[in-house]
């Protein structure tokens, strides 16, 4: 995982950026190679991307809830204390199953989907843990963003509405090409979660923290989760000198923070004069808006 780190002086912010390693003329002219190859392929349209996301949606629902049952097929057993059913006859097989995912995945990433997903194979058929989803997102309804090619591979963000509302979230995509048989997602798609500096909610929550609390505790999903006013009683001064990503998963990221405080007299708080330390667990909510999940002393994903 690439750090990111973000310097705070006061109100001013500078991103640091890691320098790219070198690499020897003879790899560079591979990896030029390797890119001018797919560039050759047939090229590809955003329809085609929202095709393939698209498809990878409803492929994952139906595996989710177990394929398409005949009458009287449906079984289920007691396997490690749960209840797991065996997926239906059309995809009850690691052969089936794994040919009706790389109709949108590759290889890989289907491999990677039945291990995500709690798939076992059990007495020679394949089988989940009994239970039923669903989604909100509307993949077919996205608007796509290519962002970059790496070697042979291609990223795009894609913007999903949800439901019938006006939220809309935004994931990578990341695709591949597959000889003879075409482009293929090549990783489950996952949560854009490169915040910019200027929308993080934890540089905002420290920005308006003595000025406006009540804009730090919009920052927050659950704004009784944490005590901002408690928080803030007491503290004459309030520099944030480092602002570094520490951690992510597939949907949250979580951010270090070193700041400074000056204290008043008397002071009954967390907080100890001079430096201090502080983890922001951060997920997305809607389109370009991400909010603090929780506050600690100690890093949740670390």
């Amino acid at each position: 995982m690439n750090l990111k780190k973000l310097m705070i002086t006061g109100l001013t912010i500078g991103l640091l950026t890691v320098p790219f390693s070198q690499v020897t003329q003879a790899e560079q002219v591979n990896e030029n190679r390797t890119v001018s190859l797919i560039s050759s392929k047939k090229a590809i349209s955003s329809k085609l991307v929202v095709s393939l996301s698209n498809k990878l949606a409803q492929t994952k629902a139906y595996v989710q809830s177990g394929g398409s049952y005949k009458e009287g097929e449906y079984k289920s057993f007691m396997y490690k204390d749960q209840y797991y059913r065996f997926l239906s006859s059309d995809i009850d097989t690691k052969k089936e199953l794994m040919k009706y995912l790389k109709r949108s995945l590759t290889h890989k990433a289907a491999e990677q989907f039945i291990e995500d997903s709690g798939i076992i194979e059990f007495q020679g058929k394949m089988a989940q843990v009994e239970a039923d989803g669903g989604s909100l997102l509307q993949w077919e309804k996205a608007n796509t963003e290519y962002l970059k090619t790496e070697k042979n591979r291609k990223f795009y963000r894609v913007t999903v509405p949800v439901g019938e509302t006006d939220q809309k979230v935004m994931y990578i995509v990341k695709l591949k090409y597959v000889g003879k048989v075409g482009w293929r997602i090549d990783q489950e798609p996952y949560l854009d979660l490169d915040i910019p500096f200027n929308i993080n909610p934890a540089f905002i929550f420290f920005n308006y923290l003595l000025v406006d609390s009540n804009h730090s505790k919009e920052q927050l999903i659950d704004p009784t989760s944490f005590n901002v006013e408690s928080f803030k009683k007491g503290i004459k001064k309030l520099e944030v000198r480092e602002l570094t990503e520490v951690a992510r998963s597939k949907y949250q990221v979580e951010y270090k923070a070193d700041f400074y405080v000056e204290l008043e007299n008397g002071y009954k708080g967390s907080l100890s004069a001079g430096n201090n330390q502080l983890f922001f667990l951060i997920q997305q909510t809607n389109e370009m808006e991400f909010k603090i999940e929780s506050i600690g002393t100690s890093g949740h994903l670390l």
